[in-house]
């Protein structure tokens, strides 16, 4: 797991992935990082596209303990594309303040870039009442 978070304790990026995926991700959006002490984080900022982020707005609608399908929140966005829909969740850079796990494959669980057993256990906790 890893983590930016800017000088001013904004944290801007939780990637699931190696170091320099991360930091790949930094550099796209014209940004540099470095290892160290991180600043205390004041605000968690969803850097992402204007459609992510209608992505990312449709998923805090889901109700905890509730599962919809990627078709299903691509029209409730009025977008004709599931799959869309799904590489805006796998962008998702706070998914544990933005629900992307409650968003499913019609025949099946479906992705989850922070891991399909991570994403089966937030669903069960939620199941089982706990908040996320």
């Amino acid at each position: 797991m890893s983590v930016a978070v800017t000088s001013e304790g904004e944290l801007i990026l939780r990637h699931p992935g190696s170091r320099s995926a991360m930091l790949a991700r930094l550099a796209h959006w014209g940004l540099s990082g470095r290892s160290g002490k991180l600043p205390k984080v004041r605000l968690a900022l969803a850097v992402g596209t204007t459609f992510q982020h209608r992505v990312w707005q449709a998923c805090l609608a889901i109700p905890t303990g509730t599962v919809v399908t990627y078709g299903s929140l691509a029209q409730r966005i009025r977008c004709r594309s599931a799959q869309a829909v799904g590489q805006a969740l796998a962008a998702n850079p706070l998914a544990q303040l933005i629900p992307c796990h409650r968003v499913a494959a019609a025949d099946g669980p479906g992705g989850f870039a922070w891991g399909a057993r991570r994403k089966a256990a937030w669903l069960k906790e939620e199941a089982n009442g706990a908040a996320r």
